[in-house]
């Protein structure tokens, strides 16, 4: 385990989004998070680990995207929809992958429905 989450972190680090944008607009900043947190996940999507393990990792990932817009509930929808329209097209891009996409998309469709209830 602590083996595939190095391979994350490594993924992520070299996308280098983070440290290039930390002066730049929030909308490059969400767009380069946005990145880095589409491209950890397309990652666990080709992974061999078992799915639990891989969506476990996923969530964090998203988590560790969201945290930013956490704060506003309407800039954690855009975030939200934004992912998921980025998960959208990941599924169509890679229709072998699309169960683990799918269940992506549920657990961003689970996240904007605990916004409505707030």
């Amino acid at each position: 385990m602590r083996k595939f989450c190095e391979k994350i972190f490594k993924a992520c680090i070299f996308q280098g989004m983070y440290n290039a944008c930390v002066k730049a607009p929030l909308s490059l900043v969400m767009s380069s998070s946005l990145d880095t947190c589409i491209e950890a996940l397309r990652v666990l999507a080709r992974s061999s680990e078992l799915e639990a393990t891989r969506l476990m990792t996923a969530e964090l990932r998203i988590k560790e995207f969201l945290a930013p817009a956490a704060s506003s509930s309407t800039a954690l929808r855009a975030s939200l929809e934004q992912l998921n329209n980025a998960v959208v097209l990941e599924a169509e891009l890679r229709p072998r992958e699309a169960s683990f996409w799918q269940a992506i998309s549920d657990f961003i469709a689970q996240r904007l429905a605990m916004l409505n209830f707030d």
